[in-house]
């Protein structure tokens, strides 16, 4: 690892931070084309600019329990990142998601006498409305979320964020509206974690199976890296999935605009699926002992719905098949009443016009940038004699 000083320092723990860090990078080098910019982070952020000096994949984690194996090297990432920023402090640190990796290498900060500022970008717990947790986001200089609920939550606390909207709106244009072809294609977004292909693609390849057969469809799932796509189709082979799979490592966005319904792992994917247009269906599971603590932390409310759309509108917009619900045969009905009903999907359509208007504004990605390069001017600003 090899860490020097630069104007921004992003940590992004997962596929989903590593890509709203490489859009604010992105946008960043088009203000600022000398801007320096190093990161925690993976293949989005490095084809950004930015200099990876951890891959991110080492903190991708579901629940406490999948992490408890990797605990002495997430240790070391740590230690090696508290103890190399406050060695050679960045223009700014900004934090993207990943709550349990970021706010323990804020607290260490913090506690060594660290008092740059800190921008939380994506700050954790969106849904949670948990205030132990909000207040420790607020050991950082300031908050930005993309949520709006996240926002007003905050503020109730008087606790400091600010809120321009959500950066997919700027870069995922909606396509038209295709008709159904023939010969269905399906895209398959088991998840980008090992974790959520092990536990979710063998029940794809189920239900595709039967849909090969029925309907005569076709399908082609997203993996980011060779190692995701060779574990999903020795995964899907061995279930029985039709072996005409394809396999993508396109942007996820560019396959969704060209299938004609998507089965997609709850995650920021769902978004991006609604942002295009494309018909889906979400679903996720964890393992019992997983789904037996998050019946003791979390709300009801989100043990029955956690598709983003749905929590956004505050309504059904996508069919969610969660947990026991997630089965071939439940995984075919809900494929099918979209694939033969016009007028439901028509209904998605409308939920997806719904949630691009609640999501902000059409320039939500400039102002986001905009907000971390001021920072950034001022934090270095502030240690200019």
């Amino acid at each position: 690892m090899n860490y020097a000083p630069a104007d921004l320092f992003f940590v992004a723990g997962e596929a989903s931070g590593d890509l709203q860090a490489s859009l604010v990078a992105r946008a960043a080098r088009a203000v600022q084309p000398a801007i320096s910019i190093a990161a925690c982070g993976g293949t989005r952020l490095r084809a950004a600019g930015a200099r990876i000096v951890v891959d991110s994949s080492e903190l991708a984690s579901i629940g406490p329990l999948s992490v408890i194996p990797r605990i002495p090297l997430l240790y070391g990432i740590l230690r090696w990142l508290d103890i190399s920023i406050r060695k050679r402090p960045p223009g700014l640190y900004v934090a993207v998601d990943a709550g349990a990796f970021n706010l323990r290498l804020i607290r260490r900060l913090r506690r060594a006498g660290y008092r740059a500022p800190i921008v939380y970008y994506f700050p954790p717990g969106a849904w949670l409305d948990d205030t132990a947790q909000a207040k420790r986001v607020a050991e950082t200089s300031m908050a930005l979320t993309p949520f709006a609920h996240q926002r007003d939550f905050y503020r109730e606390h008087g606790l400091p964020i600010e809120h321009f909207g959500h950066p997919l709106v700027s870069v995922i244009a909606p396509r038209m509206t295709p008709a159904v072809r023939a010969q269905p294609l399906i895209a398959v977004l088991p998840g980008s974690r090992a974790e959520e292909a092990m536990r979710h693609t063998a029940i794809l390849a189920r239900a595709a199976a039967d849909l090969a057969q029925s309907a005569n469809a076709s399908f082609v799932a997203v993996a980011a890296t060779q190692r995701r796509a060779a574990q999903i189709r020795t995964l899907w082979e061995r279930a029985g999935g039709p072996p005409s799979l394809s396999i993508s490592h396109e942007d996820a966005t560019k396959v969704l605009a060209d299938v004609d319904l998507a089965w997609v792992a709850s995650g920021t994917a769902v978004l991006e699926a609604a942002l295009v247009g494309v018909p889906q269906v979400v679903f996720y599971v964890v393992s019992p002992a997983q789904f037996r603590l998050a019946k003791r932390w979390l709300p009801p409310s989100l043990l029955s719905s956690i598709a983003l759309p749905n929590l956004v509108v505050g309504r059904r917009i996508v069919p969610e098949l969660l947990q026991d619900d997630f089965t071939p045969q439940r995984l075919r009905e809900e494929t099918i009443a979209l694939l033969e009903h016009d007028d439901a999907r028509a209904r998605m359509r409308v939920g997806y016009e719904e949630l691009r208007l609640a999501l902000g504004p059409p320039d939500s990605l400039e102002r986001n940038t905009a907000y971390i390069v001021e920072q950034m001017e001022r934090a270095k600003a502030m240690r200019t004699p």
